[in-house]
């Protein structure tokens, strides 16, 4: 269990599918170890497992009526380690503790090595973005929330009578850590945690100004040495810009209608790919800041409101430490302005802090090892084809990724991207709508294909189905616009009024196209620094003009 958190927290935190299909074969395969060895297992039989087998289970299921179908199998492989990780943990309950107890070294490990990492050129894109500290996460947001966990689980194992100072190095390392990531959520959440813990332990009042001196001189000596300055100035910002807040809100505010819509979810990647057809603003992401309504645009109502009743379980148990509550509450509230969930490391972090209830020891027959042998060989089957092609996507050779495994739609769309050739262009652009008809792009890249034949009707339907799917594109609308002026050019040199008419026509109803546009766009979307083009140039106005 330690390996594979450590390896999670090393390699992007266990965002990507490739290590989730490692892991899962590793797990597997300690699960099938475990039973062969005692002939048994336990299992927590509560509101835990029943969360997590359906939240693993729907991203499998949800396949069935995904948005893409072969992306949702992707999901079901990412978040399989989940489940398997939980049923380990339950083999090892009085283990749980150790692990927690290292949480804080981890921690402090991290940071020290992305902090060197980061001022080198060839590794600082490894464990920063524009600037701030992402640790092994590439994440700077989650990143802070495990340091914040850290943090947390450090304030509680120091003692007043025997402090160990080791453990106010990892609460210092932590916060200078989260300081550097830039987090303005978690330093907010920490720095409401730190006074919170300082005023109701009495035992600890004696190291809060120490600590927060430490942190401020360390912060100084930081700033004064060329590290962080920019951080500083983002945490200014946050009152000047607030383009950053509005934009989560608008995200939230459309996630809403799209969960309406589709209340049993979309599958993994459905949400990144409906984004575009339903939005009311102009922005691109893949993930919405919000772990709730993530699990909701991705599987569906019932399974978030199991997951996140599972949490909130844990945190009003009476049963609980008065460390773990903090750790899952904090966990919580985070998880509401972003997608720490989509990190396994974050979920296995999780698991251990959870209200564990209701063990119990099953015996099991030599037909129950011999299935888990099967599933063991399905797994590593299943997640050697799926880990390996987004391994290869990941790394830019999206023709093996797709060779590898046809429902990778992410390599197909970059192959597409690629391509020159018509036929080949052709032939990816109806491989993705035959699995996913929501890419814009694909019917944008129809709509070239069939205009270099001379079908102009097809172009202009194809052209009007990747504007339907991405209103906010302006460039479509200005592509649009340029082919059916040069359209109307050539019916009328070769005397075909009627065919020049029509090009007339629908380029006379590009603006009305926009203003819809506008009248959809919320007013949120004003709000933030990428803001939508609703209107055509004078230029492109006396355009139309002319082709009368």
């Amino acid at each position: 269990m330690l390996m594979v958190l450590v390896c999670s927290g090393m390699v992007g935190g266990g965002n990507f599918c490739y290590v989730s299909a490692v892991e899962s074969v590793l797990l597997m395969a300690a699960v099938v170890v475990f039973m062969v060895r005692t002939g048994g297992f336990r299992l927590s039989f509560d509101w835990n497992l029943v969360a997590i087998a359906v939240l693993v289970v729907g991203y499998f299921v949800v396949g069935l009526w995904a948005v893409d179908s072969g992306m949702a199998l992707m999901g079901g492989v990412k978040f399989l380690p989940v489940f398997l990780y939980f049923f380990l943990m339950c083999q090892a309950l009085e283990e749980r503790e150790r692990l927690i107890c290292l949480l804080p070294v981890l921690g402090s490990l991290m940071t020290l090595f992305s902090f060197v990492m980061m001022q080198f050129p060839v590794f600082s894109p490894y464990v920063s973005v524009a600037g701030r500290l992402a640790g092994f996460f590439q994440y700077p947001n989650t990143y802070a929330m495990f340091l914040l966990v850290c943090m947390v689980v450090s304030v509680y194992q120091i003692r007043l009578e025997q402090v160990d100072w080791m453990l106010v190095v990892h609460m210092l390392a932590a916060l200078v850590g989260i300081y550097l990531s830039g987090s303005r959520t978690v330093m907010a959440l920490a720095a409401g945690t730190f006074f919170l813990l300082f005023l109701f332990k009495k035992e600890l009042r004696k190291y809060a100004l120490p600590c927060v001196g430490i942190f401020l001189a360390a912060v100084v000596v930081l700033a004064f040495c060329g590290f962080g300055t920019g951080i500083y100035q983002r945490i200014l910002a946050v009152a000047g810009n607030a383009s950053t807040f509005w934009g989560r809100l608008l995200y939230d505010q459309d996630a809403l209608r799209i969960i309406a819509a589709h209340p049993f979810g979309m599958g993994y990647y459905g949400y990144y790919f409906v984004q575009q057809e339903m939005q009311t603003g102009v922005y691109s992401v893949v993930n919405v800041h919000n772990e709730f309504l993530q699990i909701m645009l991705d599987i569906g109502i019932i399974p978030a409101i199991l997951m996140y009743g599972a949490i909130l379980r844990s945190i009003l148990s009476k049963n609980m430490s008065e460390r773990n509550r903090v750790v899952l509450l904090v966990m919580l509230l985070h998880s509401l302005f972003d997608y720490d969930f989509q990190f396994l490391a974050m979920c296995f972090v999780l698991l251990l802090f959870l209200d564990v209830r209701n063990v119990k020891e099953i015996k099991i027959s030599v037909l129950t090892k011999g299935t888990a042998v099967a599933a063991l060989a399905a797994i590593t089957v299943l997640s050697g084809v799926v880990g390996t092609s987004e391994f290869l996507y990941i790394n830019r050779k999206p023709d093996k990724a797709v060779r590898v495994y046809d429902g990778n739609t992410l390599a197909k769309m970059e192959l597409l991207s690629q391509a020159e050739d018509a036929g080949e262009l052709e032939a990816l652009a109806d491989s993705i709508l035959e699995g996913n008809g929501h890419v814009s792009v694909a019917y944008s890249a129809k709509a070239r294909v069939v205009f270099a034949r001379g079908d102009v009707q097809g172009f202009v339907q194809n052209k009007l189905a990747a504007i339907r799917l991405a209103p906010y594109q302006h460039e479509e609308y200005l592509d649009y616009l340029a082919v059916l002026v040069y359209s109307v050019k050539l019916y009328r040199e070769a005397g075909d009024e009627e065919s020049a008419r029509f090009c007339v026509e629908r380029a006379k109803e590009i603006p009305g196209m926009l203003k819809e546009v506008k009248e959809r766009t919320s007013r949120l979307a004003w709000m933030i620094n990428d803001r939508p083009e609703v209107t055509l140039s004078r230029e492109n106005m006396e355009l139309i003009e002319e082709m009368e």
